[in-house]
């Protein structure tokens, strides 16, 4: 692909370009972008032709599908834009206007896409509710993602679509949470008055350092919460669970797990079953 204006700065006049044009040795893929020959339609094309037609940034979801981020299918080609000039619409390209610090995007084989952080921040604005909060812990658990780093897309955007959506997910955070799960024990504990646990608690097994999601020190025993997904990437999740909850056993702690569905379909029986061991 070529734009117009790259072929004007290589010395091609706008005569010899329409030429090219009307001879079909230029074949105008979107207004000012141009393929030397018939190809194939692929998404790395429909890529690079939206950002040579905009000067902007593959963002939104278009960046999401390049860092494999958890979100839906790609049908439209997103790009971010810090100009106010006028772009007509073009189909499938979806175009946002919002200033792009320079910090915030990095060549992507040669694209240039929104950083990871970035993308996240974008996603969570305009993604429906349930589909951003399980974004959010993923991105949390990840590191991809800080409170902070919401706080201060917040502090620069006022005013910005999806503001009152990233307030709702800062305001859900439970401190020590991971994950929507483990808020939603966490407040499950509290309306209980149950006393004396932590989140996050560390202990130190034989395998290494590790941290329990909700743990009550003083009675020794680990509740550990099987969130909507697994926390990991890979298959080896489940081992490591299994591993560590031996070990537990064997230093002499009790444990509970609990999952998604308890906590969201059964929450008395899950406090009764913590109070139940508590008193035991």
């Amino acid at each position: 692909m070529v734009s117009r204006r790259q072929l004007a700065r290589c010395g091609v006049s706008e005569d010899r370009i329409d030429g090219l044009v009307r001879r079909r040795e230029l074949l105008e893929l979107l207004p000012g972008v141009y393929a030397a020959r018939p190809a194939e339609s692929s998404t790395r094309q429909r890529l690079w032709t939206a950002q040579l037609w905009s000067g902007g940034v593959i963002s939104h979801r278009s960046a999401a599908a390049l860092w494999k981020l958890p979100v839906g299918p790609l049908t439209t080609v997103h790009v971010t834009v810090a100009d106010r000039r006028y772009r007509r619409s073009v189909p499938c390209v979806h175009t946002h206007r919002v200033p792009l610090g320079r910090l915030h995007h990095l060549r992507f084989d040669g694209l240039r896409v929104t950083d990871r952080t970035r993308t996240v921040i974008d996603l969570l604005r305009i993604e429906s509710l349930s589909v951003a909060r399980d974004l959010f812990d993923r991105a949390l658990q990840r590191g991809w993602l800080t409170e902070y780093d919401l706080d201060a897309d917040l502090r620069a955007g006022t005013g910005r679509t999806g503001n009152g959506q990233i307030r709702r997910l800062l305001g859900d955070l439970e401190p020590g949470a991971h994950a929507e799960s483990e808020r939603r024990l966490h407040r499950l504990l509290r309306r209980a008055d149950l006393a004396g646990w932590t989140p996050q608690y560390v202990v130190r097994l034989p395998s290494g350092v590790r941290y329990l999601d909700v743990a009550f020190p003083e009675h020794r025993l680990a509740v550990e919460v099987d969130g909507r997904r697994t926390h990991g990437d890979g298959s080896d999740r489940f081992e490591d669970d299994r591993v560590r909850q031996n070990e537990l056993i064997a230093a002499g702690w009790r444990v509970l797990r609990v999952t998604w569905a308890m906590l969201t379909r059964h929450p008395d029986a899950v406090i009764a079953q913590i109070a139940q061991l508590l008193a035991a």
